[in-house]
């Protein structure tokens, strides 16, 4: 008979307690609306309903979870109401003020609390005002006071009411609804990260304690998917503009070229066929390079790889950290530091605030018979100020470089207008280029180019560009360019061109036609995705590997 009084005071206890955590549930439901709240709009239908489904199978779980690990061991245990009621209250009080917590961190920051985000909360309260770390920990306590005088308040009425609450027979239908959307979210979520559809996918780290469950492991046993290839499209799906530097990979170890001539390079926004041939005409000691070199659809991002020599998707980060060009100090060590120079048509803001800065007016500079590199950034309606400075550098021996932003002054970017010929710009250059006529160049590949006649470097400037130096005959293909949004990989054969989103096309790199259901062969796209994401904290670590 003890025993059997024993045994239904236990089952009486877990009952309760999972009553205490029903409420519990409702609670932790509303903290997670400040996540919601602060959360970047997915954008499409599916994406706020998965948001939604998402939000109540996620914040059931949590309470769920403390429930099986904390609350019914006690139950066994310590089967005793009243110091069972006390640590449950204790324990879901802990547990509640790390999740609003949490939450109003995530809304400030945007990224959840860990011991990095502790100490950076405590510096930027300390740069708000003495004291405020003190402040922050005296508010915690209070909130802690408040949430563990509530929980009391639910573990005691809980207990009193329980036979009543039973009665009421509503735990079966909302508890079947709770385990409905913790299910159909991880569905979704499988079949979303299967199919790389963003408006899911960016959601992964919206809530605390959030692993939702991935394809890859499902439809790679499977034979569905190629591991390697899902987990480049992943990175296409990492490669944004938060992207962490780790710019330069290493210092540049160079030496100068014995007298070295004076460098000029000409940036033009636009250069048409008509304007390149006037050029020729006016300038005879010029030829065009037999070098297919892509220009950028957008002029500033076609600047920032003109002039950086790195991929389009560090343009964010370079200019939040304002760093200039990583080559710019071994030309400043050998006293050939660049001489920044524009036409008054130049559209400036094309370049990063740190070299606007550098900016100095080409009609107020001087030609210097000395070693130096001038960069030189107009448009065609200041053509003739330019032909008149080039033909002095000409006289004095100097070489030129002449090259150009876009194709045209049209932004708009598609997957179809990203075919070579779409994109080529002329490459103009006082000494025939050592390159065979199908090598494909672009923009990066400009700043190697051009200092390769001013200074060598063990490795080429391979710690500090994407680029190559086209004087040097190499393979084209296959190459990644990154026309942002965009990732391409220019192979021979074939052309795939990826999203931010994963969504992957291929084309017939010869006439560019779209492929159906065809994908890129495995290893391409790997090492065209490690190439890409080489001056990140996240590629050096996978290269160190």
């Amino acid at each position: 008979m003890g025993k059997q009084q024993q045994r239904d005071k236990i089952a009486r206890l877990i009952s309760w307690g999972h009553w205490f955590t029903f409420v519990n549930i409702f609670v932790s439901l509303a903290i997670g609306t400040l996540y919601i709240e602060a959360a970047e709009s997915p954008g499409t239908l599916l994406g706020v309903l998965y948001m939604l489904v998402s939000w109540i199978g996620h914040f059931a779980f949590l309470p769920f979870v403390f429930f099986i690990i904390l609350i019914f061991p006690f139950c066994m245990l310590v089967p005793y109401a009243h110091v069972l009621r006390g640590i449950a209250a204790l324990l879901a009080s802990l547990g509640l003020i790390a999740l609003a917590a949490d939450a109003v961190f995530f809304r400030y920051y945007g990224y959840h609390l860990n011991t990095y985000s502790l100490s950076q909360l405590a510096s930027d309260a300390e740069a708000a005002f003495a004291g405020a770390s003190f402040v922050i920990i005296l508010a915690l306590l209070l909130s802690f006071l408040v949430i563990l005088a509530f929980e009391v308040v639910i573990a005691n009425l809980a207990w009193k009411r329980l036979d009543d609450i039973q009665r009421r027979r509503i735990g079966a239908p909302v508890t079947t609804v709770f385990v409905l959307c913790f299910l159909v979210s991880h569905s979704v979520h499988i079949w979303a990260d299967g199919v790389f559809y963003r408006p899911i996918t960016q959601q992964d780290d919206l809530f605390p304690v959030s692993y939702p469950t991935t394809a890859k492991t499902l439809m790679a046993d499977h034979g569905l998917i190629d591991a390697q290839i899902y987990e480049a499209r992943q990175e296409i799906m990492n490669a944004t503009d938060d992207l962490k530097l780790h710019y330069p990979t290493a210092p540049l170890m160079c030496a100068k070229v014995p007298d070295a001539a004076s460098v000029t390079l000409v940036v033009f926004e636009q250069l048409n066929n008509a304007q390149q041939a006037q050029l020729l005409q006016r300038l005879p000691q010029l030829n065009l390079a037999p070098v297919t070199l892509l220009g950028h659809p957008d002029a500033s991002r076609g600047a920032f790889q003109l002039t950086y020599a790195i991929a389009d998707i560090y343009q964010r980060p370079i200019q939040k950290e304002q760093r200039e060009p990583a080559y710019l100090p071994v030309l400043n060590d050998f006293s050939m530091a660049p001489r920044w120079l524009s036409t008054p048509s130049f559209t400036a803001s094309h370049l990063t605030p740190v070299l606007q800065e550098k900016l100095n007016d080409l009609a107020a500079t001087q030609v210097t018979a000395t070693a130096s590199l001038d960069m030189v950034f107009t448009s065609v309606a200041d053509i003739e100020a330019v032909v008149a400075y080039l033909q002095q550098r000409l006289a004095e021996n100097g070489q030129v470089y002449i090259t150009a932003l876009s194709a045209t002054n049209e932004s708009r970017i598609s997957a179809e207008g990203l075919a070579p010929n779409e994109l080529q710009v002329p490459l103009l250059h006082n000494n025939q280029l050592a390159v065979p006529p199908q090598q494909l160049a672009n923009l990066t590949d400009i700043v190697p180019t051009v200092l390769s006649s001013m200074v060598n470097c063990t490795n080429g400037l391979t710690a500090v560009s994407h680029g190559k130096n086209l004087h040097q005959e190499q393979s084209s293909y296959p190459q990644v360019v990154s026309f942002s949004p965009y990732i391409v990989i220019y192979d021979k054969e074939l052309t795939t061109v990826l999203d931010r989103n994963g969504q992957m096309q291929v084309f017939g790199s010869t006439n560019f036609n779209l492929i159906e259901n065809a994908e890129p062969p495995t290893p391409v796209l790997v090492d065209a995705i490690k190439e890409l994401k080489r001056f990140s904290q996240d590629g050096a670590e996978k290269e160190r590997k």
